[in-house]
């Protein structure tokens, strides 16, 4: 009988095991696909970053040449000087002779091509020419070919260039005419030879355009199917993940329940044979009192092992809802909405179920310090902020001196306001007010939490602190309660040589004071 008891407990144990260990490798699936999807999100940025960088410099040697061509013919057909010294400006830019100004665009090249000032006013850096450009940008083999091509024909233009320039000015080999010819200079930047290298230019230009675009939309179409993938794997797994969780709980459940069942036949058994002798009594009591406290392991296990999980749940749910998807989609938010706040809520319950067992095992730590009880209030009141906006409930918090000071645990105050200010909510109906005062008495701190809810009969008020009567009640709105919130919310303040009582009248609210002391 023996061996059939160690080997059902085995089994249940084993699949509850397993069951989690699922949880976690669901879990760890999930992330993996967020930050998938976080690296997706990066490298669309960054295909738009290059894709921009690399028509700058498409634009730049377009505007260049288009730049230089005129510059040439306003010097062939004006003599004027500062439009060569212009040209030969962009030009050793371009070829890396020059340094590149910091802002290298069409605000520098119409500055430079006016008459207004020889010297833009900007600042200059480093020499890089316009094939170091094409070379460390992000362009693939046939789009650098094509911007190669179109920079070479550029060069080859500006040799044409050059030429009308010096038949211009009657130098090089045509320093020995007796007059420069400016006629055949303005012919040569006007022939259909110039004109063809021109076109050259534009053309190769726009076959490198067009391949980047086609190249871009191609990158940015399979990127936006591989996020649009790793979304339905996500919400797949979420589905999964939530299923699992509740299938984990049921077990740990029905576990529970058959464990209590195996104690009470246990007993039952055992006690029929109490009188048979003193030993064997003895003998009873202490494997029952064994029995007892491998039922509060079993407790606490299942409340500590079940808190990562939901914390997870809560945090990726808080993800979800900043998602731009899901909150595209009024159904999806909703559902992922409602999944938060039962997470949140079940969390809470845990929470307390976690630290009661710790109370019961005398395991649960008691450090005192020096807290601002106006810092915990806020930051409860923000953790609860959801439960008062949803059911439309004022909260007026009055502190009558705002650095008021009280000597308490920091973690069991805050599980004392939680739990007090939660049921406050809970218990209120829509559009109603909860106060919350704050005031010094002798050598302790009154704290008060009033409501204009459902309120509590006489006989409720005597039975609310004591763990026997503890039943389950439900709020304004159908939610859920257990008692075990106020429990422990006593246990704590006791601790801490504080009382607590409750005023209270049906349909007409209740008012929970407790003290805490100041030193």
């Amino acid at each position: 009988m023996k061996k059939r008891k160690i080997a059902f407990y085995k089994d249940k144990y084993l699949v509850l095991i397993i069951k989690i260990i699922s949880l976690a490798i669901i879990l760890f699936v999930i992330m993996s696909f967020f930050y998938k999807l976080y690296k997706g999100q990066n490298s669309y940025s960054q295909i738009i970053d290059d894709k921009f960088k690399s028509e700058e410099i498409i634009n730049e040697i377009r505007q260049n040449s288009e730049d230089l061509t005129r510059l040439t013919r306003l010097y062939t057909n004006t003599k004027d000087t500062l439009y060569k010294n212009q040209y030969f400006e962009i030009l050793n830019i371009s070829k890396g002779i020059s340094p590149r100004p910091e802002h290298y665009n069409r605000v520098y090249w119409g500055v430079l091509t006016t008459k207004d000032k020889q010297e833009p006013p900007f600042i200059k850096t480093i020499k890089k020419s316009g094939y170091k450009l094409i070379a460390s940008a992000d362009f693939d083999k046939l789009e650098k070919e094509k911007i190669t091509n179109a920079l070479n024909y550029s060069l080859l233009l500006t040799q044409l260039e050059i030429k009308a320039i010096y038949v211009l000015e009657g130098i090089g080999k045509y320093k020995n005419k007796t007059t420069p010819d400016q006629e055949k200079a303005i012919a040569l930047v006007n022939s259909v030879d110039y004109h063809k290298r021109a076109v050259l230019i534009m053309e190769e230009l726009n076959k490198a355009y067009e391949l980047l675009e086609k190249r871009t939309n191609k990158e940015l179409s399979n990127l936006e199917s591989e996020i649009k993938k790793s979304i339905i794997v996500i919400s797949f797994l979420f589905i999964v993940f939530i299923l699992t969780i509740l299938l984990t709980i049921q077990s740990a459940l029905k576990l529970k329940k058959e464990t209590i069942n195996q104690l009470k036949i246990s007993v039952k058994n055992k006690t029929k044979k109490l009188n048979e002798s003193l030993i064997f009594n003895k003998k009873i009591t202490e494997e029952l009192h064994e029995l007892n406290i491998s039922k509060d392991l079993f407790f606490s296990i299942i409340a500590h092992d079940l808190k990562g999980p939901f914390n997870s749940l809560i945090g990726f749910s808080t993800l979800l809802l900043e998602d731009p998807v899901v909150n595209e989609n009024e159904e999806l938010k909703e559902s992922v909405q409602i999944i938060k706040n039962s997470s949140q809520n079940t969390f809470e319950l845990l929470q307390n179920l976690l630290k009661w067992a710790q109370i019961q095992k005398g395991g649960l730590p008691f450090n005192r310090e020096k807290i601002k009880i106006s810092d915990t209030i806020y930051n409860v009141l923000k953790v609860l902020s959801y439960q008062s906006i949803h059911k439309k409930i004022e909260i007026k918090t009055t502190l009558l001196d705002p650095d008021l000071i009280v000597y308490a645990d920091k973690d069991m105050l805050n599980t004392i306001l939680r739990n007090l200010i939660s049921n406050a909510i809970k218990y209120s109906h829509e559009n109603g007010t909860i106060e919350i005062l704050c005031e010094k008495k002798s050598n302790a701190v009154n704290i008060t939490i009033s409501d204009n809810g459902t309120g509590i009969s006489k006989e409720g008020v005597t039975k609310l602190f004591n763990y026997k009567y503890a039943q389950k009640t439900t709020g304004t709105n159908g939610e859920k309660g257990t008692g075990l919130g106020l429990i422990l919310s006593k246990d704590f303040i006791q601790k801490h040589n504080g009382i607590i009582w409750v005023e209270s009248e049906l349909d007409k609210g209740s008012r929970f004071i407790f003290t805490l002391p100041d030193y």
